[in-house]
């Protein structure tokens, strides 16, 4: 349980001081015991000192966001692995690093690691259906796709939220704020559980839930969704803790009616096991 143990190290500190990548490594670590953490971030480290001089001299900011982008996007060949995007390896940050494909919370993650240590201003950005950058100092924004490894204006924000969100009637600057680290983590493990429970993997997607609640705390749907997973895996006496919790504090769910009868099957089976 190595992995466990220093993700949760890590997930525990102060949210400014959680390394993103190196979290993100051992979210990778415990479907992937194979992976070495600390040599993966020393190929980071080589990755950003292949690409420091493309960007010495740059003219101003932006300049070395474009300059950044060249040398991320084109020279090392980063993109969104639009052909296999369910896959679950575009949420390994090691993947990444191997197939220089990914999804865009990932690649996301890796283009940060690598702008901190060019000492460039940046912070990711947890829009709606599609995970952005934002670089910027007192006098500039500017916001990057990694997936397709481009510069957008506000324009290109709301088509993009109208692409993946169907209208932009919602668009307001406040998309673009910047995200927590916590939260940026959670929602690879989200992404991550999703397809976990696509493909009837119950386990790894148990996994992801204990970790998301242990960055979000008692967060209340993620609650019912480890009590959901629980009862997948015949496990009655944590589903019944957890369904118990969640509806003690939800109890205006529209699903409540089916949720208390879900209760009672779960008591149930936990009498008989007893």
């Amino acid at each position: 349980m190595e992995p466990r143990k220093r993700f949760e190290a890590l997930a525990t500190l102060p949210q400014d001081e959680i390394p993103l990548a190196e979290t993100a490594l051992w979210i990778a670590a415990e479907s992937r015991p194979q992976i070495d953490v600390m040599g993966r971030l020393d190929e980071i480290h080589a990755l950003s000192e292949r690409i420091r001089p493309a960007i010495t001299g740059a003219r101003s900011m932006r300049n070395q966001v474009e300059l950044l982008n060249r040398a991320f996007f084109h020279e090392e060949g980063f993109k969104g692995n639009s052909e296999d995007y369910a896959n679950p390896l575009n949420s390994f940050l090691d993947s990444v690093l191997d197939t220089r494909r990914g999804i865009p919370i990932t690649l996301a993650i890796l283009y940060l690691e690598v702008a901190h240590r060019l000492n460039l201003p940046g912070v990711g950005v947890g829009f709606p259906g599609h995970f952005l950058i934002k670089v910027c100092d007192d006098h500039e924004e500017i916001i990057v796709d990694p997936f397709f490894g481009r510069i957008l204006s506000h324009q290109d924000c709301r088509e993009l939220l109208q692409k993946v969100a169907g209208n932009d009637e919602g668009f307001a600057p406040e998309l673009l704020d910047a995200t927590p680290t916590p939260e940026i983590l959670q929602r690879v493990l989200r992404n991550l559980k999703l397809l976990h429970l696509a493909q009837k993997n119950f386990e790894p997607a148990l996994a992801c839930s204990d970790r998301i609640l242990l960055l979000a705390g008692d967060d209340l749907s993620e609650l019912r969704d480890r009590a959901l997973i629980y009862r997948q895996l015949e496990c009655a006496g944590p589903a019944l803790r957890d369904l118990e919790r969640y509806l003690a504090f939800a109890p205006q769910d529209p699903q409540a009616a089916v949720l208390s009868q879900l209760l009672d099957e779960l008591r149930s089976q936990a009498r008989r096991i007893h």
